[in-house]
């Protein structure tokens, strides 16, 4: 009997194990099911903060544009309103519920988020600007190497902080705080900042002039680029016409670019596809619309009217280098401030090493040749390797088609004797374009290679990878407007160094521009010659440019990031 009894308890808690197994099974996949659940809630939760995240890089990269474009006297297309309709200031706060026609409230709105405010219990979204003069990490102005956010002389402007708050519906995770959403937050810092890099062929009008286009290639020349950064050209004109390739006219890129494969012409209105006539080679292509670059040259100061007199002497053929042959003679030019125009006409000219302040500009009339001198400049001061012209007023540079003819001696590109020792190089070590022969006919001018007109990265304190370079050959007046500077000639050139032409402000400071129908109306005509190859080995920097003639011209740019620039950016 008691084994009968114990077989029957022994069955009854057999049959619990069954039951026991289906409890833990149902546990764990309640459990499971609330995980999902959960994960669910969450992922949504993670991708919303995603999407704030790129709303807020958006919002706040629109509004860091908007600073550099009112920064630059660039209005955006369609809109006289500075700003992007807001005012940046330190301590001024906004909303996009209260602000929905300002730009950067616009680019969030493009990505999901009107802010149009946090409704309680609903899915809704917040999007709030606010604006200070310093960050945690970045510099307040220029000191040291980049990233800053001003430059001394330029308008301080602030830091934006955009904040998205977004308002989620939630499922399963309210049934833990009976909340029906939960809220992600995303936030963006940007500004405008100063950063160092290289400088393209660099068309500075934000508009257009009254005729024309901002850069107008017209004729039968092709203006080859060679080397440089990945854009060789920008025009900031937000003209719809801002670029015109006229004729049998060609802009040829496809040697551009730091690999020599092809760069990119850039402009910010048009038009929005390239022209008959470009050739950006295989990496190049035609950028619109493409973001202004700011004026590289805007701190660089003018400099002071020198107290000494420039001179002219005459010398003979072989002297100096004077590229004639005795007893042909040569006039010789120093540096110094000069009331009356240097009117070169029927003769050759060779100019003495420094700075020259000419009052009333620098004529290269019929039959003129001009040439650098092997001299040393007399004054310590103008002792820089090659020559710089600041036209003061609206005086400027005219050189007439039939300048620039055959000498008896031709320049020698890689060497020579004394200031000219390494010909066009500053230094042994310096970089000559591979592309450039080793002897040119001519008008020839090089620029400086050091002081404050010289090598842009030794003037910072910095090192050019590729040698001391030639800093800026020709700077117009900045007060002046409307200007005209020409360069024809009837033969070759090689101009070494960068050109700079740019009406600004009455001041004749770079910074604080007026209003482009007041100013940023100068206009450089570059052409060329029938039958001859010239160069320019340099930056060109101009309010307009117009290109021309019946023959080649290269250009060839420097890869190095040698120049500060503005530009809009999100910070770390």
């Amino acid at each position: 009997m008691r084994d009968i009894a114990s077989a029957k308890v022994s069955n009854r808690f057999g049959n619990d194990k069954g039951q026991t197994t289906i409890i833990v099974l149902l546990v764990m996949g309640l459990f499971l099911l609330g995980a999902v659940a959960f994960a669910v809630d969450f992922t949504s939760l993670w991708f919303h903060r995603q999407s704030a995240q790129t709303a807020a890089d958006a919002a706040c990269t629109a509004a860091a544009m908007d600073m550099l474009l009112s920064a630059e006297s660039i209005p955006p297309p369609g809109t006289e309103t500075a700003w992007g309709n807001f005012t940046p200031a330190s301590g001024t706060t906004f909303d996009c519920a209260s602000m929905t026609t300002a730009a950067p409230c616009q680019y969030a709105a493009l990505n999901g988020y009107n802010g149009s405010g946090l409704v309680a219990g609903s899915p809704s979204n917040t999007v709030k600007f606010s604006f200070s003069n310093s960050f945690s990490g970045l510099a307040s102005c220029f000191t040291n190497p980049p990233p800053k956010i001003c430059l001394p002389g330029f308008p301080a402007l602030p830091i934006i902080q955009v904040n998205v708050g977004d308002r989620v519906k939630v499922f399963f995770a309210g049934m833990i705080s009976g909340a029906k959403t939960m809220d992600v937050g995303a936030q963006a810092i940007c500004g405008v900042v100063a950063s160092q890099g290289p400088v393209p062929i660099l068309v500075l009008d934000p508009q257009n002039p009254k005729t024309g286009s901002a850069l107008s290639v017209q004729g039968t020349p092709s203006i080859s680029i060679v080397g440089g950064p990945t854009r060789s050209i920008q025009v900031n004109s937000n003209d719809a016409a801002a670029v015109s390739i006229g004729g049998s006219a060609t802009i040829d890129l496809s040697k551009g670019g730091p690999n020599g494969t092809g760069s990119d012409l850039g402009v910010y209105g048009g038009p929005t596809t390239a022209p008959k006539g470009f050739s950006g080679g295989t990496t190049g292509q035609w950028a619109s619309p493409s973001s202004p670059v700011s004026d590289p040259f805007a701190q660089l100061a003018a400099p002071a009217v020198p107290t000494y007199a420039g001179t002219v002497k005459t010398v003979l053929g072989g002297v100096d280098g004077c590229p004639l042959t005795a007893p042909a003679t040569c006039d010789e030019y120093t540096a110094g401030h000069w009331t009356t125009q240097i009117d070169v006409k029927n003769t050759t000219a060779i100019f003495v090493e420094g700075v020259y302040y000419l009052d009333q500009g620098l004529l290269l009339d019929s039959n003129s040749i001009v040439r650098p001198s092997t001299a040393s400049a007399p004054q310590a001061a103008d002792q820089i390797g090659g020559t710089m012209f600041y036209f003061s007023g609206s005086s400027t540079v005219t050189v007439a088609s039939n300048s620039g003819g055959s000498t008896p001696t031709a320049f020698n590109t890689t060497s020579g004797s004394g200031v000219l020792a390494n010909g066009v190089k500053c230094t042994a070590t310096s970089s000559v374009p591979a592309n450039l022969p080793a002897t040119v006919q001519g008008n020839i001018l090089l620029a400086p290679c050091t002081g404050t007109y010289g090598d842009p990265l030794l003037a910072a304190g910095l090192t050019d990878t590729l040698g001391t370079q030639r800093g800026m050959l020709f700077f117009q007046d900045r007060s002046a407007t409307g200007v005209n500077p020409s360069w024809g000639g009837g033969g070759q050139f090689l101009l070494a160094g960068t050109m700079y032409f740019h009406s600004c402000n009455s001041s004749g400071t770079g910074t604080g521009c007026g209003s482009a129908s007041t100013y940023y109306g100068d206009n450089l005509t570059l052409q060329g010659n029938s039958g001859s190859g010239t160069y320019v080995l340099g930056n060109i920097i101009t309010d307009n440019l117009s290109l021309g003639g019946t023959s080649g011209i290269t250009m060839d740019l420097n890869p190095n990031p040698a120049y500060w620039l503005l530009k809009a950016s999100l910070l770390p």
